[in-house]
């Protein structure tokens, strides 16, 4: 809707991409450490104005560590791991603008959100023979940045499953399953406590994929469709998701 009664609907195309370097530490048999590097690459598309506005930067740097709570030894037929984790999210992206309300201010569309959070996740894996299960949640808890807007709490779960399939030096590892996301409403305004209502809301998608590993390499790509979604008051209607990368294991 338009910034206020009087003001046309405007209709928008939006398109995001992130590039991301990370890596992974182990340390000794149950500690892993993680470290993420995004950058960004957003644009939108304003039908109505024919003009398309481009948003481009690194994004907002993250560290996390895990613990291996539960972890049997390889050697048994039913094996299963359960790893738990927290960390931090840093204010190092790009920023277009200070002003919300301003077509640059639009903050779904910038590189970075300005403000530190805090991260806490968990992993479940459990495989019998070559068929297993991987169970994943993650919660993004925000704080308020200098302009004092603060980003919804997000939660974050996935059920997979997949078949382990060995031939020569390559593994794959075919999988299906779902995705399930919930965000809490911005506030426009934390300090007063105004909420914004075009924010915010749940999505759920079908996803299936694969991982192809040889020797030290490996490749995986992901492809999400929603199948059931309401996200910013039914504004914001999401379409699919690609995710592809490219692993060195040392």
């Amino acid at each position: 809707p338009g910034l206020t009664e009087q003001s046309a609907r405007e209709h928008t195309q939006e398109q995001y991409n992130t590039m991301q370097l990370w890596g992974r530490a182990n340390i000794g048999k149950r500690l892993q450490l993680f470290a993420f590097v995004p950058y960004m690459s957003n644009t939108r598309h304003y039908e109505e104005r024919n003009a398309t506005g481009s948003y481009h930067g690194l994004g907002d740097v993250s560290a996390l560590a895990n613990v291996a709570i539960i972890k049997t030894p390889d050697s048994n037929r039913v094996r299963h791991m359960l790893l738990a984790g927290a960390g931090v999210k840093a204010p190092t992206g790009k920023r277009y603008s200070q002003n919300a309300q301003t077509d640059d201010g639009i903050l779904n569309i910038q590189p970075g959100t300005g403000s530190w959070d805090a991260l806490l996740n968990a992993n479940y894996t459990l495989r019998y023979a070559l068929w297993g299960l991987n169970a994943e949640a993650s919660y993004t808890l925000t704080t308020a940045n200098k302009e004092d807007y603060k980003y919804g709490n997000r939660l974050g779960t996935s059920l997979q499953a997949f078949y382990w399939l060995q031939a020569a030096s390559f593994t794959t590892l075919p999988q299906a399953g779902l995705r399930y996301e919930y965000t809490l409403h911005d506030y426009d305004n934390y300090t007063r406590k105004w909420l914004n209502e075009q924010t915010g809301g749940h999505m759920l998608f079908a996803t299936t994929g694969a991982q192809v590993y040889y020797k030290q390499f490996g490749l995986q790509f992901s492809y999400f469709i929603p199948v059931h979604q309401y996200y910013a008051a039914g504004y914001v209607t999401a379409r699919q998701r690609v995710d592809a990368g490219i692993f060195f294991l040392f």
